[in-house]
């Protein structure tokens, strides 16, 4: 079933009304859908009602593309007048970047920021929110230039510009979870846009050097000899060497680090029971106790006070002192 949304006079500002849709797009959850319209406003329809929520003017230019951030909070509007707005929306029953807006709370949208290339001064193609909310993509629509633009949303700055060929560019999309767009050209070709992970390999090998051309590499003439002549004259066996290197090694291992045998176990004579018949091997782990001399001392009782005999051999009630 197909519903006409009329906006009259009487539901919106005076400024904004009789005026054609050009524009539109829905919120996150679908509850409202905003459009902008050929006298550069923007309307905030409710879906189930089809009313009008709220209503803002933001230029006089037509507004020509219009999409929201995945939190649904912001919308992104490109007008004719080369500017890219971005709108924080307010609405009742939509999610904001801290809590639900109360049903009591006026309804608005507010411009917060105004993206604009003054050197240029080229028209957009598509105005649209990244992955993550943050940035705003937008590609461009001047002479033969495939160029996409990222924004920062909140300080309007340029943080990175996409050359691609010298084709123009008709629409641009952004994947929803991912870094990557994808751009369509006045050829019909698509191209997509990610980021290629860079290999660090002085992480993995710390002397490994990296070559930003081929290299030729010259092998010496020496280099499977066994005998190497050195500049002194004398010679050097290079596998008489090596065996030498990894003797030492070896002997410089047995010296730092001492084998301990975990799995075979003896009894200790100072802690074994010569009257147990059981040959079973014993574990036993040596320990030496510490004493804090900042404890303070134990009172041990003597003899006589611990051994000392009660008088009254009647059990005592709850509450009955005894008697010597």
């Amino acid at each position: 079933m197909i519903q006409q949304i009329q906006i009259s006079a009487e539901s919106v500002d005076q400024k904004t009304k009789a005026a054609s849709s050009t524009c539109c797009c829905f919120g996150k959850k679908g509850i409202y859908a905003f459009f902008g319209t050929s006298k550069g406003a923007i309307h905030a329809v409710h879906t189930a009602t089809l009313e009008v929520t709220c209503s803002v003017k933001l230029s006089s230019s037509a507004v020509n593309t219009v999409a929201r951030n995945p939190r649904g909070s912001d919308i992104v509007t490109s007008s004719s007048d080369r500017i890219l707005r971005v709108c924080e929306v307010y609405l009742p029953g939509q999610e904001t970047r801290r809590k639900v807006v109360a049903a009591g709370t006026p309804p608005s949208i507010t411009v917060i920021t105004k993206i604009q290339d003054i050197v240029n001064r080229v028209h957009w193609a598509q105005a649209l929110f990244s992955s993550s909310g943050d940035y705003i993509v937008s590609g461009i629509q001047h002479k033969a230039e495939h160029n996409i633009y990222i924004w920062d949303k909140l300080s309007g700055s340029l943080v990175k510009m996409l050359t691609g060929p010298n084709e123009l560019l008709e629409d641009c999309a952004v994947h929803p979870l991912r870094a990557i767009y994808a751009s369509v050209s006045t050829f019909g070709i698509i191209y997509m846009w990610t980021r290629v992970p860079q290999q660090n390999w002085n992480a993995f090998a710390p002397g490994f050097r990296e070559l930003e051309e081929n290299i030729d590499y010259t092998e010496s003439e020496d280099i499977f000899d066994r005998r190497i002549v050195q500049e002194n004259g004398g010679t050097v066996d290079c596998v008489l060497e090596r065996i030498l290197q990894d003797a030492h090694a070896v002997a410089g291992a047995d010296e730092t680090e001492m084998d301990i045998d975990v799995d075979i176990t003896d009894n200790d004579p100072l802690f074994s029971d010569s009257d147990s018949q059981s040959e079973d091997d014993g574990f036993v782990i040596p320990v030496r106790v510490e004493c804090d001399d900042k404890l303070p001392p134990t009172t041990v009782l003597s003899e006589l006070e611990a051994q000392q005999p009660l008088t009254n051999d009647v059990p005592t009630e709850l509450g009955q002192t005894i008697t010597e």
